[in-house]
């Protein structure tokens, strides 16, 4: 993958010939997947969780690419690696908004998650990265990412709660995330930020990826999955 900048300063990102064949390739004729949808009711009032360290949340900034990705160039795993294409994909895309968590000891941005309004919907559904349309009174948190360094101090539930809240500031009455279904470590860190499991989305790939559907359905009341992190 390659990652350039404009003339006018907007990230681009070219993935490799190479890159392209193997996402093909590892889709096959058919690939299934599912994961969790949560939701948080930005009415209801709780304790916030806390991080190890003091932070604070803030829009995104040109500068904070180096110090979320920038350990990428002295080598990286290749999941990891995964992670921050998806991250600069979604820079490249230019969807609002992206924000951060800073470490307030060292100033230090420590994590990063966007937060995407009804008013989005177009760019969201422009690629096939599988986020439901958006109704006016909702919101997506989405793309998390902290980089290693920051891993293991609990930011992301409280990092997640403070940016989840402002979604308010847009009429949000709800938001969503996506989770694996087997990341329980994240469906937890979730779980401290007020989101519970609402629905499931499934996502198909036919054709080598050519042709994806996705499915989205509300858990009905009594279905067991919905008390999966009651515990």
């Amino acid at each position: 993958m390659g990652v350039a900048m404009s003339d006018s300063g907007q990230i681009v990102v070219r993935r490799t010939l190479h890159d392209r064949i193997s996402w093909r390739l590892k889709k096959g004729a058919y690939c299934y997947s599912w994961r969790f949808g949560l939701r948080r009711s930005l009415h209801e009032q709780f304790e916030p969780p806390r991080a190890k360290i003091p932070l604070h949340v803030r829009p995104f900034a040109p500068g904070d690419e180096e110090a979320l990705f920038g350990h990428r160039r002295n080598g990286t795993d290749p999941a990891d690696e995964v992670e921050i294409r998806y991250r600069l994909e979604h820079l490249a895309a230019d969807i609002p908004t992206p924000y951060v968590a800073v470490d307030e000891t060292t100033g230090t941005p420590c994590y990063m998650q966007w937060l995407m309004g009804a008013d989005q919907n177009e760019k969201i559904q422009a690629k096939s990265w599988g986020f439901p349309v958006l109704a006016s009174n909702e919101a997506l948190l989405e793309n998390a990412y902290t980089p290693p360094a920051y891993r293991g101090q609990r930011i992301m539930s409280e990092a997640m709660y403070l940016i989840a809240d402002r979604a308010r500031d847009f009429g949000a009455d709800y938001a969503f995330t996506f989770v694996a279904g087997d990341n329980m470590a994240s469906l937890k860190g979730c779980k401290r930020a007020g989101f519970d499991i609402y629905m499931v989305h499934e996502r198909r790939d036919y054709g080598f990826g050519l042709f994806t559907r996705n499915t989205f359905t509300i858990l009905p009341e009594g279905d067991p999955r919905l008390s999966l992190l009651k515990s």
